[in-house]
Order: C-alpha cells, then structure tokens, then sequence
C-alpha cells in the first residue's frame, strides 16, 4: 500500500469526523434555535408568553456556546435577560399575569397582587442585590420563572465542554482540507476520490442514529448525554423553564439538523469525489496512451 493510499485513508476518517463537526456547528447557529424554538416553545404551561421563551432561548445558546472573557460577567447578563423577562411577562395587565404568584412578584420587587403583600424566602426586592441573586431567589419559588443553580451549573458545563472542544475539532478540519490539498496538487486523483467519497459513507452511522432517534429518542438522548455528563445533572423539571425553552421537541430537530447538515455536506464531498474519479480515468487513459506512444 503507497503512501498516497495511506493518506487518503487517513483523510476519509478525518472528513467524516469533520463532517461530523460541519453538522453540530449547524446546531450552534443562532438562526438554528431561534427557528426550532419558534416552532416547537409553545409557552403553554409556561408564566412566559412564545415570544418571550423564544428570545430567551436565543439568549440562553449564546451563553451556552458561545466562548466567555468571564464567566460571572456572562452568568449575570443571562440572569438579567431571565428577570427582565419575568418583570414583563408578571407586569399587570400581561398576557400570563395569572400565572405569577404573589411571592414570585414580590421577589421582583411586586408587591401589589390580589392577596397583598407575601414576603418571599430569600427573596431580593427590585434594584437590590445582583440580577443573579434575584434569579436564584426567583428559581427558589419555582423553577418555571426561572433557571435555578442546577440549570445555570449544567449549561455552563456544556459551555466548558463545547468551547474546550471547539479549537479541537477546528484542527480536525484543517487536517481534512490539507490532506485534499496534498492529494489535489500531487495530482493523485484516484486517491483523492476516495477520501471524498469514503469519507461521506463513513456516515452511515448517522442513519443507524437516526434510527435509534425515532424509535426511542429519549434513550438515544439519554444515552448522548450520559458520555459527557454526570447523572442527575442534566435531568430538569417538565415544566421548568429551560425545558420550556427547550422541549423534547427542540432537541429532535437538532438532531434532524446535526444529520441533515452533516449529510448535505458529505454529499457535496461525494459529487466532488466523483469528479475526481472521472479526472483520475482520464489521467489513468492518458498516461496508458503516452506509454503506447
């Protein structure tokens, strides 16, 4: 076996781990979850209307994904975002008003409510205290106004998690285009052929995935979840509010995306193998009629 072979097949394992990458970066797209979440955050058992639930999951993945000078600072602009959105959607008058208890608007600072005034365990009145500690307090009435610490801790380990992987993996695609490179000018076409080809194919894993996803998608979650995060930490409330940011429902279509965008890329891998296929018969053909000459 040549060097050449070798290297293709080290660029096919490479190319499918990246397109692999190619589809999770789909995921991480802020256009990805404020299109999911407008489909599927309905708001119906939630203190918070659709729009709000969907501007907050949209706040909630930049915080999750996207890469943070500090933490604290990050961890309060979300708590912020989550208070101001419990302000608005508790204020008299506002679609969900019915759904906030006395002891909820008093932790923001609301005393006015039928009932009168409830004094709230550990709770911060307007303008006192960081928007975090008002988040947590509000967290402590229920999970459904707010993220509470256990929500906040595992978002910022999927944080840790993707941002710690994300150079990772960026490399991985910059070996897969070096090694096509290496192939193209070397002009080793049938080699090359075979990466963009094999590559794709090395995918069909997606599809036993993707089985698994329709026929027991909890498990396949479950599953996913268990390889990276410890049990009880990534297991929430129905009706909490980061799961009425994000249902059962948001998570199939990201799986739907990871796949579909993983697969559209490899296709145009494979169209582009095929190319070079055609190009290596060709040169096969004309070094075959340059050795008869």
């Amino acid at each position: 076996m040549g060097s050449d072979s070798i290297l293709a097949g080290i660029g096919a394992t490479v190319l499918a781990v990246t397109l692999l990458v190619c589809g999770f970066a789909a995921c991480c797209l802020p256009v990805t979850t404020a299109s999911l979440a407008g489909a599927v955050s309905t708001g119906a058992d939630s203190p918070y209307t659709h729009e709000q639930l969907v501007s907050l999951a949209q706040e909630t993945r930049a915080f999750t994904v996207d890469a943070h000078s500090s933490m604290e600072e990050a961890r309060e602009s979300l708590a912020a975002d989550v208070v101001a959105a419990a302000r608005e959607a508790s204020a008299e008058g506002a679609p969900k008003y019915s759904q906030w208890t006395q002891q909820a608007k008093q932790v923001l600072g609301d005393a006015e409510g039928e009932g009168g005034a409830v004094a709230a365990d550990d709770g911060a009145a307007a303008g006192d205290g960081s928007a975090l500690e008002t988040m947590d307090a509000l967290a402590k009435v229920s999970d459904r106004y707010a993220l509470d610490a256990d929500a906040v801790s595992h978002l910022e380990d999927c944080n840790g998690l993707i941002t710690g992987l994300s150079s990772y993996l960026g490399m991985i695609g910059v070996a897969a285009l070096i090694i096509a490179l290496v192939l193209g000018f070397r002009k080793q076409f049938a080699a090359l052929a075979f990466m963009l080809r094999m590559g794709p194919a090395l995918l069909a894993v997606l599809v036993v995935l993707g089985l698994w996803g329709v026929i027991d998608f909890n498990g396949l979650f479950a599953a996913f979840h268990s390889l990276f995060f410890v049990d009880g930490t990534w297991t929430f409330n129905y009706d909490s509010l980061l799961i009425s940011m994000y249902p059962i429902d948001f998570w199939m279509g990201m799986g739907a995306v990871w796949v579909g965008s993983a697969i559209g890329v490899g296709l145009l891998c494979f169209a582009a193998g095929c190319l070079f296929a055609w190009k290596a018969q060709v040169q096969h053909r004309e070094l075959e009629e340059a050795a008869a000459a």
